[in-house]
């Protein structure tokens, strides 16, 4: 196993764990801001490797009651997860396993829907989630536009959504509740220095 699988699969489990941190919390998602970005999202991760977006903006928390939702025992919840791409990378499959394995571990419900790397059938797919009772919806979207019609049945049925891994272009605590996910700028400054580590700082690139 290369040494990046190795890395993206500790790192997607960690995020699973935040995220059932999140879930824990049935819909309220903290985060606390600094200057220079945001703070990880869970104890456990290392700095600047994982991170979860505000709710309102800022250093402000995002309750489910600032949402509009209702709190709901994670006992008797139906979590819908939609996954955006074909798992056919040790990433996508580690991500999906790791959610897969919280959820059966915490007792929830999950349904899940594979988009195929097809934006239009990630939209019908988290719509179908919706029509099937998901209480909560945990996305991770191929395309950060187009989540329109998505979030109005959402937001008609006060269904909370956590993205994972990429940012929709909405508006945090009325469209959804958090952003969990990597910081990549961090991630890109930690590949680099291991390609300085490997090159011997020498080489062309």
């Amino acid at each position: 196993m290369k040494p990046s699988v190795v890395r993206r699969t500790t790192t997607t489990t960690v995020l699973a764990a935040s995220l059932a941190a999140t879930l824990a919390l049935t819909g309220c998602a903290k985060s606390e801001d600094d200057a220079s970005g945001d703070k990880s999202a869970s104890a456990g991760a290392e700095p600047g490797q994982l991170v979860a977006s505000p709710g309102a903006g800022g250093s402000k928390t995002c309750t489910i009651e600032r949402f509009g939702g209702e709190k709901t025992d994670l006992a008797g919840a139906t979590v819908g997860f939609s996954q955006s791409e074909k798992e056919a990378n040790p990433f996508r499959i580690a991500e999906t396993a790791s959610i897969k394995a919280e959820a059966e571990r915490r007792g929830v419900k999950l349904l899940t829907a594979n988009a195929q790397t097809q934006f239009s059938k990630q939209i019908s797919d988290v719509q179908d989630l919706i029509a099937k009772g998901a209480d909560l919806l945990v996305i991770a979207p191929l395309n950060s536009d187009g989540w329109g019609p998505v979030l109005r049945s959402a937001a008609a049925k006060k269904i909370p959504i956590v993205t994972i891994d990429r940012k929709i272009n909405a508006t945090p605590c009325k469209d959804y509740v958090s952003f969990i996910g990597s910081d990549f700028v961090e991630q890109g400054k930690r590949a680099a220095d291991r390609m300085i580590e490997a090159t011997g700082g020498k080489g062309k690139v």
